[in-house]
């Protein structure tokens, strides 16, 4: 009997399980790749996944500006920090805005743009989240949050988006519009 079930949904289905072994053994060769334990900060003898994802993924759950969910997976989109959901940010006029809530808005209109992201897998971090790259069509969603001022650049993993945030703060949009706190300092402070 065939599967009906197309492959790069297949490969997501059984996602859990390859992440499960993956970290329960440390140490593992897989194919050119050495991880002597995945939880330990990530990918170490090479700048490749330890295991190859990519394909369609159904959203079930926007998580904030950066974030969502498919089922059980938590994807974490690759090169951008959001503000957090309670982060506030500050107009060009002094006035108070929910930017974190703006970006998760935003996040949620852009997916929306499709049935189905289609993903491809960078890495996973330390909170054992997939890091992914994801176009809702042909939209790359991390580059649409950046431009529109919702999200910054993650130059400390990614140089990706740096032209796109030049773009937002040159015009003033979002975040760019007045002051604000970077989203990785904000999460310290708070």
């Amino acid at each position: 009997m065939a599967c009906s079930t197309p492959p790069h949904q297949l490969s997501l289905m059984f996602l859990p399980r390859v992440i499960f072994a993956i970290l329960l053994i440390p140490g593992v060769l897989i194919p050119g790749v050495l991880i002597p334990g995945l939880l330990m900060g990530g990918i170490a003898a090479a700048d490749t996944p330890p295991f190859d994802i990519d394909g369609a993924v159904t959203v079930t759950r926007i998580v904030d500006g950066d974030s969502l969910k498919s089922g059980k997976l938590s994807i974490r989109l690759f090169g951008i920090d959001a503000p957090e959901g309670r982060q506030n940010c500050t107009r060009a006029d002094g006035s108070e805005w929910t930017c974190g809530k703006a970006a998760t808005s935003a996040m949620a209109d852009i997916v929306a743009q499709a049935a189905q992201l289609d993903c491809t897998l960078i890495d996973v971090d330390r909170y054992g989240r997939l890091v992914m790259r994801c176009l809702a069509g042909d939209t790359d969603i991390a580059e649409a949050l950046v431009e529109r001022g919702l999200a910054v650049a993650y130059r400390r993993y990614s140089k990706d988006y740096v032209s796109a945030e030049s773009v937002a703060e040159r015009n003033a949009r979002g975040m760019w519009q007045g002051r604000f706190d970077m989203p990785w300092d904000w999460r310290r402070k708070n």
